[in-house]
């Protein structure tokens, strides 16, 4: 579980990050990347409908997509603010693909300390 102050959550902060963050892409996921100025690394998640109509479906890649952030944010850069956004290709890959692209994510974007 990623503690509170590690989430994004409000619609300013998600608005700030589309705004000025840069995005990179990798396997059915993508990264928009911004700087805070809070010290500590900030994450949040969309998947949208496009990717799926049930719910059910999108919950299901939104808790993977958390699990395998949350067990790298000891590693992640302090100080940005972080949204992983799911494209379709994502509900076809297993758990162990998606990690292995979130880790591809993480060393094109820098994110690592």
């Amino acid at each position: 579980m990623i503690p509170k102050e590690n989430r994004l959550r409000t619609k300013a902060d998600f608005a700030h990050l589309f705004k000025k963050g840069q995005i990179f892409h990798s396997k059915g996921i993508s990264a928009k990347v911004g700087q805070n100025k809070l010290g500590l690394t900030r994450l949040g998640f969309v998947i949208s409908t496009k990717v799926h109509k049930k719910a059910v479906r999108r919950n299901k890649v939104r808790r993977r997509l958390r699990t395998i952030f949350g067990r790298r944010l000891e590693v992640l850069k302090p100080g940005l603010d972080i949204a992983i956004l799911a494209r379709k290709e994502v509900l076809e890959m297993g758990f162990k693909e998606l990690e292995a692209a979130a880790e591809r994510l993480i060393q094109k974007a820098e994110l690592e300390k």
